[in-house]
């Protein structure tokens, strides 16, 4: 990645706990959006409900098993939404980020309008507690990511989303083949 690069590690500047159908990052890396909740499941359990939204959380108030924080103390946890999309800041080429406990119960992913199956990219249903690093690059600009559960009652966590610029591989075999034609230019002058 460029310089200019930002991560959101949901570590500070948020209420650990507090639901919120839209959260921007801090950070400033874009914002996560709950766009159909879940159901039935832990995401209704103590003062959570599943419709009121997202939450960052941590090991201590979280009411799920399997999700957890990569870095430090937080993530930002999908509370079983059905549907939650990623709208990263504008000007970025790629996104990553960490996904905890995904395909436990099936999903996909659509970018840009393209589907994918949880499977088609973690394999067949696993169990609870995997942890992934998913990267994205669209040389265009990223667009937004949406992410699908199949179960009402099952979710993931997100931590340690980055956003940066990815020089383009032909800009850079450009430069260096302009690089080796200076220094031949140069070393035919010396002669």
């Amino acid at each position: 990645l460029h310089a200019g690069y930002l991560t959101e590690t949901f570590d500070a500047g948020y209420t650990v706990g507090d639901q919120s159908l839209t959260i921007n990052s801090v950070a400033g890396v874009g914002s996560f959006t709950m766009n159909a909740a879940g159901s039935g499941g832990e995401c209704d359990s103590g003062s959570y409900s599943c419709a009121a939204g997202l939450a960052v959380l941590d090991t201590a108030n979280s009411p799920f098993s399997g999700r957890f924080d990569v870095s430090a103390d937080n993530w930002l946890d999908s509370m079983d939404a059905q549907e939650m999309t990623i709208s990263p800041a504008a000007g970025y080429t790629a996104m990553g980020f960490y996904m905890t406990d995904p395909n436990d119960a099936g999903g996909r992913f659509s970018i840009g309008g393209v589907e994918f199956n949880f499977a088609d990219i973690f394999g067949a249903s696993l169990g609870s507690g995997e942890i992934y690093y998913l990267t994205i690059y669209d040389s265009e600009g990223l667009g937004d990511v949406t992410i699908y559960a199949n179960d009402v009652n099952d979710g993931y966590g997100l931590d340690n989303v980055t956003v940066g610029t990815v020089p383009e591989p032909g800009t850079l075999a450009l430069f260096g083949l302009g690089l080796v034609g200076l220094g031949l230019a140069r070393s035919r002058r010396a002669k």
